[in-house]
């Protein structure tokens, strides 16, 4: 009867130490997640580390106004393993890849891991939610996570405003508009069963200083030096070579519209090697620049020969060869239609650059609302300078500048 007493009271005795136990194992799965939480995005990451496995746990949190949220293992951009997430196409899903870089330029899909995303990865109430697993994640060509850390280098990145979704893991992205840096516990995030759960607390993690914000510096004055060049000083020079009577002001705005067009030209080089669609120079906007590039320096030197030989035959008392009027004519003609080339190549950059539609079509309308300003403006110029061209023509000739384009002789 003893043993049976003593057999009944060890039985709630066992059954709670079992409980206790299980709550045990919950809470240290629970435990097994570190946690960031940026407050200024309103972003958070939380990371699980399964034992004995190359995979990664990962929660994110992000609301969709940014193009991406980008998270990546390792201090720099050139040495980290990057997740990269966004919204699909349908705006309820989530697009989210691997992604390496080899160095301050655009990720690139790194094919040596691969995700699982898990249910409840979606976008609700204008964020969202990424939980999922990557697989092979630890370690990658230029990398790894360190799993002994106390502190493992990370690093994030916030995507520019609102854009159109994607489907296609390895979609273009423009440059960040902010980032920083913080760490993460990988010790306290190591464990079976850790998952991440929408929270905005920070918990085995550090953020390292605040968000920094960023942009595209040689982008930005590519786009507005060549906006300077094409819709202000083009047209002007145009003008003032129209009218004839202000050689020295035509060579002058002809020379600053030269210097503004390669000095748009050399940050439009930088942004070129940062962006995979334009590391090869073979797009659209990038070939027909170079051509309209290579065509102005062409006919620079052209008016310059032109110059140089008609002066030559004032000088001498002669008439200047006869072909001169027809080179002239054609130095004209193409120098205007290198102005058109470049006013429809901003058009095709924009596109390039992913911007709105309401802004290409805001440049279009301005691109086109001069072009079609300066037509009855140049025709005036020319019924103004007939007279002149048949009373004077030998002084007319003399006046070929060696420009851009020169609209000296029709």
């Amino acid at each position: 009867m003893s043993l049976r007493r003593g057999s009944n009271r060890a039985g709630p005795a066992l059954a709670w130490l079992l409980l206790c136990l299980v709550q045990a194992a919950l809470v240290g799965a629970q435990n097994a997640v570190s946690t960031i939480f940026i407050r200024e995005s309103e972003t958070q990451f939380s990371v699980n580390l399964v034992p004995d496995s190359d995979d990664v746990n990962f929660f994110i949190a992000a609301s969709d106004w940014y193009q991406y949220i980008a998270i990546g293992f390792g201090s720099t951009m050139a040495d980290s393993l990057m997740l990269v997430a966004y919204p699909a196409a349908d705006y309820t899903h989530i697009t989210i890849s691997p992604r390496t870089s080899w160095g301050h330029t655009e990720p690139t899909l790194y094919e040596g891991a691969f995700l699982t995303i898990h249910d409840g990865s979606l976008i609700r109430n204008n964020t969202m939610y990424i939980n999922g697993t990557c697989h092979r994640c630890r370690e990658w060509p230029s990398g790894s996570i360190d799993v002994a850390s106390v502190a493992q280098p990370m690093i994030f990145a916030l995507g520019p405003g609102l854009l159109p979704g994607s489907d296609d893991p390895a979609a273009q992205l423009r440059r960040h508009i902010g980032y920083g840096h913080f760490t993460m516990d990988m010790v306290k995030a190591t464990g079976i069963g850790g998952i991440g759960t929408p929270q905005n607390i920070t918990n085995g993690a550090v953020l390292l200083g605040g968000i920094a914000g960023d942009h595209d510096k040689a982008a930005t004055a590519h786009g507005i030096i060549f906006a300077i060049a094409t819709l202000a000083v083009a047209p002007f020079d145009t003008l003032v070579a129209g009218i004839r009577r202000w050689p020295t002001l035509h060579m002058i705005t002809s020379t600053i519209y030269f210097a503004l067009v390669i000095g748009a030209f050399i940050p439009g080089i930088i942004v070129s090697t940062e962006y995979v669609m334009t590391k090869k120079f073979d797009s659209a906007h990038q070939v027909l620049g170079l051509i309209t590039i290579i065509l102005m320096i062409s006919m620079m030197i052209w008016g310059i020969i032109l110059s140089v030989v008609r002066n030559g035959a004032k000088k001498r008392g002669q008439e200047p060869p006869e072909r001169s009027q027809l080179m002239g004519t054609i130095h004209t003609w193409i120098g205007r239609l290198i102005w058109l080339l470049f006013l429809i190549n901003n058009g095709v950059g924009l596109k390039l650059a992913n911007q709105t539609t309401i802004f290409i079509l805001g440049y279009s309308v301005l691109a086109a609302g001069i072009v079609i300003f300066m037509l009855p403006v140049y025709w005036c110029v020319w019924r103004f300078t007939q007279p002149r061209q048949h009373q004077q023509p030998k002084e007319e000739d003399g006046h070929q500048l060696h420009s851009i384009y020169n609209h000296g002789h029709q």
